[in-house]
């Protein structure tokens, strides 16, 4: 085995035999010179560059994808949304507000309510100083009962007269009892004159006696409706005059006006389920309904522009807005009635998917459907007749041939 492996050495060595012999050193050098410049071989520029191209090419490519497949997404429930659901985030709370106002003047004595009180109706809200009116009160009663006498007196002026009278006419033969008749007569019409205007005094000063007890009763201001308190103006020792707004009343039972596009008032019709949510309640959800729309666009009433001598309206372009009414629903908003404050802002979504079914077409008759299509019957005589004219001419051009 060693024998046949050293030939073939032995034969190659010989064939090498007339060439100069290379150093150990040298080979190594010259394999590894070689193998470096293999390593070290430059990479052209464009395919270094290639490859960060492609990979962003690949990412703009599949972020457009992405973004194309969500906007249309978007679209989509956008356009299935508007279908079912009408939305405006231009909406706030109101209710009714009442004004408290003084009938008369005077000094306040007394204020019994506090800022944000519930009040009841006839609550006694504030006090004014009742002296003045109570003497006014004396003063009426007095001129009454003075009015009073005065016409019993007249009524028995009038009874004297009348007995005087009834006297009188007991002998009329005599002249100077026919005088005295006449003029008792006279005195007696003068006396139930008199007796009329004691009679309307009476009812004049009753009038006034109502009026000051009126009066002294306004010096106790109280609530007309429940509600609570708000902006309160007014404090004790303040000179109060007639019609001075001095409290606020807001009034239970608030609703929604939302301020939708007209664009969006074709699909809305009262009665339709509204989803309320407001921003001071985020965890509660609230229901309501349609109940009205304003006539007008903001509650504004003008007469539109005139159209000007080119026959172009001159209508603002702008897409308006007409509030609608929306109420609460009762259960829904139990809890929340004293949290409620008018100005609150709002957000309604109007289901418009439960509308109204449209109104079917009357069902008319045959004759009302076709109202020009003739009568079968007729048809037919009006064959008839045609055939039996054509038949007589015949007749009558072949007698005069004959």
């Amino acid at each position: 085995m060693e024998h046949r492996n050293s030939s073939p050495q032995t034969h190659r060595v010989t064939g090498l035999e007339g060439q100069k012999p290379v150093s150990e050193e040298k080979v190594t050098a010259i394999t590894t010179t070689n193998s470096e410049s293999e390593i070290q071989k430059p990479v052209p520029r464009s395919k270094r560059n290639a490859l960060p191209k492609v990979i962003l090419a690949v990412l703009l490519a599949g972020g457009a994808i992405a973004a194309g497949i969500y906007a249309f997404r978007t679209w989509q429930y956008n356009q299935q949304y508007a279908r079912k659901y009408q939305e405006t985030d231009n909406a706030y709370v109101t209710a009714n507000v009442s004004p408290i106002t003084s009938r008369v003047s005077g000094i306040v004595t007394e204020v019994t309510v506090n800022d944000n009180q519930v009040v009841s109706a006839n609550d006694v809200l504030m006090k004014i100083d009742k002296r003045d009116y109570l003497v006014s009160l004396t003063q009426a009663k007095a001129s009454l009962e003075l009015a009073k006498q005065q016409a019993e007196l007249a009524r028995e002026r009038l009874n004297r007269d009348i007995v005087s009278a009834s006297a009188s006419n007991s002998d009329p033969a005599n002249n100077n009892q026919a005088k005295q008749v006449a003029t008792n007569a006279q005195q007696r019409e003068i006396h139930q004159q008199q007796y009329k205007i004691a009679l309307a005094a009476v009812a004049q000063k009753q009038a006034d006696l109502r009026k000051a007890e009126l009066q002294l009763s306004y010096t106790d201001i109280t609530a007309l409706v429940p509600g609570k308190v708000g902006n309160k103006s007014v404090s004790v020792g303040q000179q109060v005059q007639p019609g001075q707004t001095l409290i606020t009343l807001v009034q239970p039972n608030p609703w929604i006006i939302a301020n939708f596009k007209e664009t969006q008032l074709e699909k809305i019709q009262p009665g339709q389920n509204v989803t309320i949510t407001i921003p001071a309640f985020p965890n509660r959800t609230f229901s309501g309904k349609v109940d009205s729309m304003s006539p007008t666009s903001f509650g504004k009433v003008a007469l539109p522009p005139q159209e000007n001598a080119t026959g172009y309206s001159n209508l603002p372009q702008d897409v308006q807005r007409v509030p609608v009414k929306i109420v609460f629903e009762p259960k829904s908003l139990q809890g929340y009635e004293s949290r409620m404050t008018p100005g609150m802002s709002a957000v309604a979504v109007v289901e418009t998917n439960n509308s109204l079914p449209a109104q079917k077409a009357p069902n008319l008759t045959p004759a009302q459907n076709a109202p020009n299509s003739t009568n079968p019957k007729d048809t037919k005589d009006t064959k008839n007749t045609n055939d039996t004219n054509t038949q007589e001419k015949k007749d009558n051009q072949t007698k005069e041939r004959l």
